[in-house]
């Protein structure tokens, strides 16, 4: 009954149109305050060490550091040579759109900044060729999804710093499922070109050399290799490679003759922006766990779950479930850091892998970020022209990839070294 009300509390301003940081934050304190008012102080502390955690301080930096690199037009042109390597490919350059998506999250480390920097890159030319709208725009959105997923992801930093988790073993895990939904992807746009008429190749002044899509391909997969060689085989700490990857974004954007105070400027304040309103709901969030916490509410819910008399895997498919409902209404770090101080406890209690379970929940936010009303992928997808792209034309056309997800996370339960066996192999 309380964990209902304490939910009403957060829902109702929500609806009236508050932040989700400020619901979450005054419903914390007014529950707090409803237990003992002593209990503030030990919420302030919880705060402060949450706010000075070393795993928190490395999101500003991996943030900058994709923002420099979209910011300098690094997208537009890595696309272009991606899809040169793919023309031939059944699929043809919807292959790109997957592949550069995947590429270019992983030193972006946003869904929303990846769907809009690879989308305005590909749509205009795809849609001049000639390519299905609802194959172009599906495509787009569902790899946009994988921002969150292939490392750095924001999400998993966040998580790490909620539950304590190793976010090196976090970002090793996420390698192997990343590479296989990408490969998901792929299969299924390859399978699905047998069924339509093959799409038209890149004009022919639009075709690169082998060497020059080779210097737009190298600069980012350069820093990939840098920031997760850095953690795993020479033992920085993710700061250290966050800060390293900025210098090396600076670098290409110069070596592409893109680096300026303008773009240092709004790259910074950009930054700020996206920063501040993680760590506000980040802080809100933490509040309310203390609240939920003082009550004992964690507990007894983990408690009441683990002793039911259902199966462990019935339980975690009803969890996975209901973060999809919720996935459909509420924005992925809200969902995550809104729900942790309740399922994490659980899962705990039920003995599965944390870190196992924190790359299943980044797949089914995926899900949230395609699946509408609240879809932030498809709105991304659809303004980038609104006066051609349809609301309804990037919904119908990313359903597919919502059961291509739903299929990855079946393979992850079912078979969870997919996810593990890199972190115990290299941290063993």
């Amino acid at each position: 009954m309380i964990l209902l009300l304490m939910g009403l509390t957060i829902l109702v301003p929500l609806v009236l149109g508050m932040p989700i940081a400020m619901a979450l934050g005054l419903s914390g304190i007014l529950w707090l305050v409803l237990l003992d008012p002593n209990l503030l102080q030990g919420a302030s502390i919880g705060m402060w060490n949450t706010a000075s955690n070393d795993v928190l301080i490395s999101i500003p930096l991996f943030i900058l550091m994709g923002e420099i690199i979209q910011r300098a037009g690094v997208a537009t042109r890595f696309y272009n040579a991606v899809a040169w390597w793919v023309r031939g490919v059944p699929g043809g350059l919807l292959h790109a759109n997957i592949a550069a998506c995947a590429v270019f999250s992983a030193v972006c480390g946003s869904s929303i900044a990846t769907a809009a920097s690879i989308g305005k890159a590909a749509i205009p030319n795809l849609l001049r060729l000639g390519y299905p709208q609802r194959a172009v725009f599906g495509s787009m959105a569902a790899g946009g999804t994988l921002g969150i997923l292939i490392p750095p992801s924001i999400p998993l930093i966040i998580y790490a710093a909620l539950t304590e988790a190793s976010l090196g073993r976090l970002f090793l895990a996420a390698i192997v499922p990343g590479v296989v939904i990408t490969l998901i992807f792929h299969s299924y746009i390859f399978v699905s070109a047998f069924r339509a008429p093959k799409p038209p190749e890149l004009p022919e002044a639009e075709r690169q050399s082998v060497l020059s899509s080779l210097s737009e391909i190298v600069p980012l997969t350069g820093i990939i290799a840098t920031i997760l060689g850095g953690i795993y085989y020479v033992g920085a700490t993710t700061n250290e490679v966050a800060g390293i990857g900025i210098v090396m974004s600076l670098l290409v954007a110069a070596a592409k003759k893109q680096l300026n105070w303008t773009l240092i400027r709004e790259a910074v304040l950009s930054t700020a922006h996206v920063t501040a309103m993680l760590i506000f709901i980040v802080m809100g969030a933490q509040i309310f766990s203390f609240a939920v916490f003082s009550w004992g509410i964690n507990q007894e819910v983990a408690d009441w779950i683990t002793g039911i008399s259902m199966s462990r895997i019935w339980i975690l498919l009803i969890i996975v479930g209901i973060y999809v409902l919720l996935g459909m209404f509420i924005d992925a770090i809200s969902m995550m850091v809104l729900t942790l101080s309740v399922v994490y406890p659980v899962i705990i209690g039920l003995k599965y892998d944390p870190i196992w379970f924190g790359i299943i929940l980044v797949l089914v936010l995926e899900i949230g970020l395609i699946t509408p009303p609240v879809g932030l992928n498809l709105f991304t997808i659809q303004s980038i022209d609104p006066a051609r792209i349809k609301f309804m034309d990037v919904t119908r056309g990313a359903l597919p990839y919502v059961f291509l997800l739903l299929l990855g996370i079946a393979l992850l339960i079912a078979f969870p070294q997919i996810a593990l066996w890199l972190p115990s192999t290299l941290f063993s």
